[in-house]
Formats: C-alpha cells, structure tokens, sequence
C-alpha cells in the first residue's frame, strides 16, 4: 500500500530555518571549534526571478508603531547586554512589515554588519535550567526539550522579569507558521500533506498541553493559545544550534532564537555569512556588501514549499526546490506491516532511485541514497500501482487547479501561498504521472 509522505514538522527539523546550509570552508576542516561559518552565495541561487524574493507573513503585526517600539526596547536591552553594530542599522517598515535597514555609511563587502552575545540566546538547554525546566524535569514522562522552551517563551512574554522579556515581548503578536492560520485560511490546504502535518502538530501539542500543563504551578500555567504561539514564533525564528556550539549535531538537534537576527527577511541569492561558535554570533555582508539605506537580508536557503509553509507560513511560486512525498506501506513475515520512505518525487517527473529499489524488493534495506543511480527490474504490476496511486494523488489538485490559479494571481497572503504550494504539487505529480504511462506503453 502506498500513501503520502508527512510534511516536515518540527520533530523532523535539524534547526535549520533561518540559515542556509553550510558550505565547505576552511573553518570545517581546521578543527577551529571557536568558528563555525555559514555562507551563501549567489552563486546558489536558482535563478529563478519571477517569484517573490521574499515573504513574511507575520507583516500584519510586523510593522506597526507598537511593534517597532518594542523593537526598540529589545535593541537597547541587546546593546546593554553586549550586542554592538545595532546603532548603524535601523529597524522599520519593508515590503514585508518590519525589517532591518543600513545606515548611511552601508556595509563594506566582507564587512560586520552586527553582533549579539550567546548570553542572550534562547536555547533548549538554557529552558531547561530554569525554573519551568526543573518543574518540568520532575514529571514523569518529562516533556520535549523543545516543549519545554515554548513554555518559558509563553511564560516570559508575560513576566517582565523573565530575563529574555525584552525579546519575547518584541516578538509578533501573531506567529507566522501555517498552523497559526485562521481556520479559513487552513482550509485552503485541506488534503495536502502539509495540511496532514498542521493538524497532527496541533492535536499533538493540545494533547501534551493538556498532560503538562495542570501539573504545574500558577507561575508556569500558559493557555494553549499562548503554546502554539511560542511553537510558531520558534519553528519560524530559529537557528542552527552550531551558531552557538560548533560542536552540536548538524542534523537533529533542536534549534536557537538569536534576538534581532531574527529580524531580518529573505532573500533568495544573498550573498552572507554567519559566524559563531563562541561568546557571539557574528552576521556579515557578502561581496557585495550592503548599499547605504538598503534592506538587510538573509537567506533560508533551498527549501521546498512543503518547509516554507510549516515553519515560516509563506510560499514561493514555482519553488524549483517543491517536493511530493510517497510512503510504502509493505507487509512482512509475521503479519506486521512495514513502513519504507518517504520518496520524495522532485520537478522534472524522475521516480526516485530509492523507490524503484524498494519496489523491486520492498522487505530490503532501503538506506542507500538517490545519489545511487542503479535501477533494478521492477514488475509492471509494482509500475502500475505506484501510477494508479499517484493518478489518485494528483486529481485532487487538478480538480482545484482553477481557484489555485485564481489565488495564485493575487500573489500574496495566506491564500496565495497556498496556491502555490498546491499548483507545485500538481505540476510535480502530472511529470511523474506523464513519465509512468509513457514507460508503461513502451513496456
């Protein structure tokens, strides 16, 4: 049996939301744990200029006065607490609500555009030492690392003396995340594996709310509204945890908020680098620097709408980097059933080299990578029934393909990133569908 393959959730993530992925550097191989350096280039970029070069969608809350204000207060605790370079950058209204602008002077290339001491980073282990940690450690199961760090966020919002208060306070009223939707807006994802994916994270975190919370005391009580606002801020503004340990894991580990950096927009093709690993996380302009008065950009690297909408809640038109994922379901000796994948089908309609493998033989291994090109004898009974069951997924898509279109023309909100996340899908699964039954005749 095959079935669709989970969007990526938070469980799944390796923190990285708010930094490309590394790119090999001297740093990597000098064994320099004090330096841990993130780069992007343009050279990375697809090249692709006709979709929005950058969303936020949090911009309702984002550019307010009162926002920016508390935007402020955060600044100037940061600069007290040993953040330097934030006076030559201003913060105020973009395309996107608020975001980050050069001074006069701008940023010379390879330039320190700012800094931020790791004292004032939110991390799971700095969560768990405080007081909501040490209640949460004494239950029986504990809750998540990561759980635990969205209840000190929903907590310290509220308690001016909660030390990262200045920074928690700044944070957007409303976080931006899909699963933070109106119920109208979800609606437009009905069916979809990201759709899947919000209502499974919803009902698991109520779940967990609900065990945890009551076990506590008054001081660490926090409604599941605020919860699910300290996850969509978290899954949205987080960092790779090497930021501040080159030693942390590259994958799996769970991520870091850094004040101020979290600011900043994206832009495909940026051309940064990030450095950390010590006393400070370190942001720095690319080649090109930055122009006097120009926005400050980052660059959330490659991802696939499927990514962008779980974590960030926005979505790119025509995203070469969009995915749709298969799992198989297969029985074994003993009656069990075992699960193999996900098989990510890309654009261009290629079937995976994994999934023929694991069509060939579905009770083998499955662990080599699609890099392996080999591609066994598969049975045109195992063809048709991976083409009948992508037939099933992709009607569903077609069926809407004219409201999509319609969404997809306004090209903004909530409505219009879900069009294009679904007009991706479609066009991913009419490749593969197209590709099958051309295989399939000539068979």
């Amino acid at each position: 049996m095959m079935e669709k393959a989970p969007a990526r959730s938070d469980a799944d993530d390796d923190g990285d939301r708010t930094v490309p992925k590394r790119k090999r550097c001297d740093a990597d191989d000098d064994g320099d744990s004090t330096v841990a350096k993130q780069k992007r280039s343009n050279a990375d970029d697809d090249g692709d200029r006709t979709v929005p070069k950058r969303k936020r969608s949090d911009a309702d809350d984002d550019g307010s006065e009162e926002r920016l204000a508390r935007v402020a207060r955060m600044c100037a605790w940061l600069t007290a607490s040993g953040a330097t370079g934030l006076g030559a950058l201003r913060v105020g209204v973009s395309a996107d609500g608020a975001g980050v602008f050069s001074g006069e002077a701008g940023v010379a290339p390879g330039g320190v555009i700012a800094s931020v001491p790791a004292s004032v980073a939110l991390s799971v282990g700095a969560s768990a030492a405080a007081a909501v940690g040490v209640a949460c450690a004494r239950l029986s199961p504990p809750p998540s690392p990561e759980f635990v760090l969205w209840l000190d966020m929903a907590s310290g919002r509220r308690d001016g003396a909660h030390a990262s208060h200045p920074y928690l306070a700044a944070l957007p009223a409303v976080a931006p995340d899909c699963a933070s939707w109106s119920e109208a807006d979800r609606e437009a994802l009905a069916g979809t594996d990201v759709g899947a994916a919000v209502a499974a994270a919803a009902a698991a975190l109520a779940a967990e709310h609900a065990r945890v919370v009551p076990a506590l005391d008054a001081r660490h009580s926090v409604t599941l509204a605020d919860l699910a606002w300290a996850r969509g801020c978290y899954l949205s503004r987080r960092f790779p945890p090497r930021l501040l340990d080159a030693g942390a894991p590259r994958a799996g580990a769970p991520g870091v908020l850094l004040p101020f950096f979290d600011l900043l927009n994206h832009s495909g093709g940026t051309d940064i680098e990030w450095r950390g690993g010590g006393d400070a996380v370190v942001f720095v302009a690319g080649a090109a620097g930055v122009a006097a008065g120009a926005e400050v950009f980052n660059n959330y690297g490659d991802k696939a709408n499927d990514e962008l909408l779980v974590a960030h809640g926005f979505a790119r038109r025509g995203n070469p980097h969009d995915r749709v994922g298969l799992v198989l379901n297969v029985a074994v000796e003993g009656g069990d059933a075992r699960r193999l994948g996900p098989f990510f089908f890309l654009r261009g309609g290629a079937v995976p080299a994994r999934l023929w493998r694991a069509l060939a033989d579905p009770r083998s291994a499955t662990s080599s990578s699609d890099s392996d090109a080999s591609v066994p004898e598969v049975d045109v009974e195992a063809v048709e029934l991976l083409l009948a069951t992508l037939r099933a997924r992709l009607a569903p898509f077609v069926a809407s393909s004219a409201a999509d279109a319609a969404a997809a023309a306004d090209d903004g909100g909530h409505a219009a990133s879900a069009a294009f996340y679904r007009l991706g899908q479609r066009d991913i699964l009419e490749d593969a569908v197209a590709g099958l039954s051309t295989m399939l005749v000539g068979s």
